[in-house]
């Protein structure tokens, strides 16, 4: 996709962030799926009090992707409405992407499922979408700080640019590792959706920055990453992803030395 000519500066950034995009404009068709097209009726089983509950992870979920599609699709489209990269950044504050939203509504979905044995297909991949929307969240909020911490975002607001010199990060003596690729499994259910099978690495990595020790704010900021990384090797630009990841992480290599070699293989 081709990115407005007045961005060109940040142009591998935008790519970014309008590559998550179209990720989330297709979830939309498969929210629908999962709704009108599976076993999701037979939520009716579950009491009428409670039903809510389950049906909450559908129409959040489905909010979610609809706002971050629409809205990261028209900062590319619509000039008058995001007429400079600020206008842009802070159309994000106090959405999805900070965290305006009740990131428990799956796990209730699930508890009340369980709690009247309904084993749902069709709740079961909700959530599962759901948590994926989230990891793809935190990949736009690390992309949008780091379009924050660019020169053109900087003479935009009038902060001084101060140029860095370069530095290169080697790491050496790392044993190669071998790539285990997972499957949350296939059903027999035929849709239109094709299953994003995402390497095992990543979560491997987030349990790493889990029980690294670090305080809570290093600690979201690692996870923060981790999460653009993964969603970056679904929307196919990894490679350029990596070299931010590694820089924004740098000093906190050491929690990922053992997962260099697995990453540079997915390069």
């Amino acid at each position: 996709m081709e990115v407005r000519k007045d961005l060109i500066e940040v142009e591998a950034l935008m790519h970014r962030l309008l590559s998550i995009g179209k990720a989330f404009s297709k979830n939309i068709d498969y929210w629908s799926h999962l709704k009108n097209k599976e076993d999701f009726r037979f939520i009716c089983r579950i009491p009428f009090n409670e039903r809510h509950l389950v049906e909450a992870v559908y129409a959040d979920g489905r909010d979610m992707a609809q706002f971050m599609a629409w809205t990261i699709g028209d900062t590319n489209e619509i000039y008058a409405d995001f007429p400079t990269l600020t206008s842009i950044i802070d159309k994000f504050e106090g959405t999805w992407v900070y965290g305006a939203y009740d990131a428990n509504v799956p796990d209730v979905a699930k508890s009340v499922c369980d709690k009247y044995g309904e084993n749902l297909w069709s709740v079961n991949q909700m959530i599962e979408l759901f948590r994926n929307q989230e990891r793809s969240l935190s990949a736009v909020k690390v992309t949008l700080q780091m379009l924050k911490e660019s020169d053109l975002y900087k003479k935009e607001n009038g902060i001084e640019i101060v140029k860095e010199v370069s530095s290169t990060i080697n790491v050496s003596g790392v044993s190669g590792s071998a790539i285990n690729i997972h499957s949350s499994g296939a059903t027999a259910q035929a849709t239109t959706h094709t299953q994003y099978n995402e390497p095992a690495i990543f979560a491997e990595m987030l349990e790493s920055v889990k029980g690294s020790g670090l305080d809570e704010t290093t600690t979201q900021m690692l996870t923060d990453n981790v999460n653009m990384l993964a969603t970056s090797h679904e929307t196919g630009t990894f490679s350029d992803a990596y070299k931010d990841f590694m820089q924004n992480v740098s000093a906190h290599i050491t929690v990922f030395t053992p997962f260099i070699a697995g990453l540079t293989a997915l390069l």
